[in-house]
């Protein structure tokens, strides 16, 4: 590094990247310019020199996009859509602001504008998270920020441990109003705890027979994971089979052989339900509706974990408390132990 002098300022020469290049210190006064030089050399030895320039080019639009180009084409489908649909409300927000402008005021400013339009907690969070991915590669990949705003704002807090299923009864009123394309759907949901996602890209090379399994490629979790068909769900699959469409790899069409896709399914179990009078259900139930069965049939939470696909325990400690009955037998068995040792001690 050297100063020069230019039409009154001093400016520094130096080489970056390979190149020779010079910037200017903003300054007439030689100490000005040389403590400038050497906090230019410390930003250099630092690896931070030239990140704020970029940061001041940059927009957030041009982040987000080359993260869907780059990064997001390499995610299973389902999770590309949920990027794609959070950008949707990101883009309006953020779009236009250089990356070096938005702060974390901005953000929590975001974050009480998407709670007025009702969304969701776990849907503000994804947001969130996925600016926060966005900036993070800008940060340790791409060179373009030296500082990450969304890492400095707290997440939404999300309850999970919301349990509704259907009674035995409700189950049985909601198959007889379903279409007979959405019932096969229904019955499988509720007897394999698929989420609806896997269920709607089901392919017949997915389902195995022979085996008596039906094997996920991708979970939520992206593992893969086989499930075991009761003879209900077998039963309901090879009556589809027999009558597969020719052309379609899917389990679940449209007449034409075409994927059944989630908008339809949503407006018809939305009304039937209502036509039945199941209220505060969504599809999604369906799935609590198969670890709560299993649970109240005494099976344990280790093997409902491993049948839902759970990542972790505590996701499938929710269902715990269905147990209390069979936890009530457990404690049966101390009494016959007590009534031992009282005839014991009395003989």
């Amino acid at each position: 590094m050297s100063l020069f002098k230019r039409g009154g300022k001093w400016y520094v020469r130096l080489r970056y990247n390979g190149r020779d290049a010079w910037q200017s210190t903003g300054t007439e006064n030689k100490r000005l310019a040389e403590q400038r030089e050497a906090q230019l050399k410390l930003e250099m030895v630092q690896g931070r020199f030239g990140l704020k320039d970029e940061g001041n080019k940059r927009v957030f639009e041009e982040a987000a996009n080359r993260f869907m180009k780059e990064y997001a084409v390499k995610k299973p489908r389902d999770s590309k859509r949920r990027d794609e649909t959070s950008l949707k409300h990101l883009l309006p927000v953020f779009s236009g602001k250089y990356l070096s402008q938005i702060t974390p005021d901005q953000i929590a400013r975001y974050k009480v504008h998407r709670e007025q339009e009702n969304a969701a907690p776990a849907s503000i969070n994804h947001e969130l998270k996925l600016a926060k991915r966005i900036y993070n590669l800008g940060l340790k990949e791409w060179g373009w920020v030296r500082d990450n705003p969304f890492a400095r704002v707290s997440m939404e807090k999300v309850n999970n441990e919301r349990v509704r299923y259907l009674t035995n009864t409700e189950y049985q009123a909601l198959l007889n109003v379903c279409d007979d394309w959405l019932r096969p759907i229904v019955i499988t949901a509720v007897n394999t705890g698929m989420r609806k996602n896997n269920l709607l890209t089901l392919t017949w090379k997915q389902v195995d027979f022979s085996n008596g399994v039906i094997i996920l490629d991708r979970t939520k979790n992206n593992e893969k994971l086989g499930l075991p068909m009761s003879e209900t769900v077998r039963q309901v699959l090879k009556t589809l089979n027999g009558v597969r469409h020719i052309n379609s790899p899917y389990v679940f069409t449209n007449e034409d052989g075409s994927r059944v896709k989630e908008t339809r399914v949503q407006k018809h179990f939305k009304k039937a339900c209502k036509d039945v009078g199941i209220t505060d259900f969504r599809f999604h139930d369906l799935r609590h509706t198969f670890a709560s069965w299993l649970v109240q049939s005494g099976v344990d939470l280790y093997t409902v974990q491993k049948l839902m696909g759970h990542k972790e325990f505590k996701m499938t400690q929710r269902y715990a408390h269905l147990a209390s009955a069979n936890l009530k037998q457990g404690i049966a068995v101390l009494d016959a132990c007590s009534n031992v040792v009282a005839k014991t001690v009395a003989g």
